[in-house]
């Protein structure tokens, strides 16, 4: 590893408890990042070649991962949370049915990613669809392609799947301090976190920063982080929205037919084409539930 952003010293962690006891009641509020999802940012720093203490800020799926990844390695891991339970929008994502990822070949779905980053193209080549159907069902959670191609679990929820990682994590060690919330580092390189109105200084060998975007503040993710990093000199792309909505004047036969299902369609904008299934909806701002929301740009066909 090497230091990328901002230096951290060696020492140690600090940790509050293991994550099963933090998960209690966590029941409300995917991922192989959609296309068209600003996913989060993750940022390395180590000063040691054989890191011993890990520190994650974030307790997404990105930070969630991460710590999987560095506790299988050896590394005595622990995740920090700004909120008071772990994994929110992950399970918010879990109302909607959590479409996992997409069985289509690995080459059609990593065209549909665009100008994709070379990390991120890497990234999923050595973690691809199947692999991520391999790793949830090795936590106990099967999963199904439905009609449109996408994958989801058969109990259509993330709860489950979240609570099996959680139980793994704890097996390997991993620890988590929720409602620490990181506000930079300190003149040492330490992170630093403001926790009931007090500042926590935490060292470690390596530091993940697995922080979000802007889409729930309410749930975390506000994406305040790109004030402090901009303030060390990293260069920031601006963030942009991944999903838009917009409304339009329905009929009465229109809202007649809300929430009803459209399966086999196409929907064209300019030239850019997708085939899946919508639904009818007046309301929503998610890319999957503005179907029928017809204007002159915007057209479907069977």
């Amino acid at each position: 590893m090497h230091c990328r952003f901002a230096p951290a010293k060696a020492g140690t962690q600090l940790g509050d408890t293991a994550l099963d006891s933090r998960f209690r009641g966590n029941e409300r509020s995917g991922w192989h990042g959609r296309p068209n999802t600003v996913n989060a940012a993750v940022v390395i720093t180590t000063t040691a070649r054989t890191p011993k203490a890990a520190a994650v800020v974030g307790g997404g799926p990105a930070g969630l991962m991460a710590a999987e990844v560095l506790a299988r390695a050896g590394v005595a891991v622990t995740v920090y949370d700004r909120m008071p339970s772990i994994g929110r929008k992950f399970l918010l994502a879990g109302r909607g049915g959590l479409n996992l990822t997409h069985s289509e070949p690995l080459a059609r779905f990593l065209a549909r990613y665009g100008a994709i980053d070379p990390l991120l193209k890497h990234a999923i080549e050595h973690f691809p669809p199947d692999a991520l159907r391999a790793w949830a069902e090795a936590l106990g959670q099967e999963t199904f392609i439905g009609s449109s191609g996408r994958v989801f679990p058969k109990t259509m929820k993330a709860s489950p799947l979240l609570r099996a990682w959680l139980r793994r994590l704890g097996d390997l060690g991993v620890r988590v301090a929720l409602r620490h919330r990181w506000i930079g580092w300190d003149e040492g390189g330490a992170l630093r976190f403001a926790r009931d109105g007090r500042d926590t200084a935490v060292s470690a060998n390596v530091v993940i920063l697995a922080l979000g975007g802007a889409s729930w503040p309410r749930l975390g993710s506000d994406a305040s982080w790109t004030e402090t990093l901009a303030a060390r000199g990293v260069t920031i792309a601006p963030l942009q929205p991944s999903n838009c909505g917009f409304t339009v004047a329905w009929s009465e036969a229109m809202r007649r037919v809300e929430g009803a299902p459209l399966k086999r369609v196409a929907l064209a904008f300019g030239e850019h084409t997708a085939r899946s299934m919508r639904c009818l909806r007046r309301c929503a701002t998610r890319s999957h539930a503005t179907a029928a929301r017809r204007s002159p740009s915007i057209s479907g066909r069977t």
